[in-house]
């Protein structure tokens, strides 16, 4: 994927883009790059435990819907000239735990809308196979 492409980002999106590829991208772009690895995430807590550790939260973190929310919407982003999160093999999660996956995606919106009033690009990439979604491919 190319950086120009990239800084298009806004919201959730798919895309069959290598993760690699989108990396490389972020980087041209000085942009934050999370990568989600959803291989193993059947579950909230799992989904939960992968963000923790992918964001880097804060100790505080009370590994629950409502701190995740206000955690990605004080991401510590500075530096940054925007922020990308690569979120690869989240079928798994849709499949297992479709209503605790529409809420993820519903925090990882919320989080887009705060950055977007913080002046930060960027947005959220779904990456490989999955169930249908409402959300527009990349």
């Amino acid at each position: 994927m190319s950086s120009t492409a990239l800084a298009r980002l806004h919201g959730v999106r798919r895309t069959d883009a290598a993760v690699d590829d989108l990396e490389a991208a972020a980087e041209r772009l000085d942009w934050r790059c999370v990568v989600l690895d959803g291989s193993e995430v059947e579950d909230r807590s799992a989904f939960l435990e992968s963000c923790d550790e992918a964001f880097g939260l804060p100790e505080w973190f009370g590994m629950n819907w409502d701190a995740l929310e206000e955690c990605l919407a004080d991401l510590e982003l500075e530096g940054a000239e925007g922020v990308v999160v690569v979120w690869s093999s989240w079928g798994t999660f849709a499949e297992a735990a479709p209503i605790d996956f529409a809420t993820a995606l519903d925090v990882l919106r919320s989080a887009v809308r705060s950055w977007t009033v913080d002046g930060m690009r960027g947005g959220v990439l779904l990456v490989g196979a999955g169930p249908a979604l409402d959300v527009e491919e990349f």
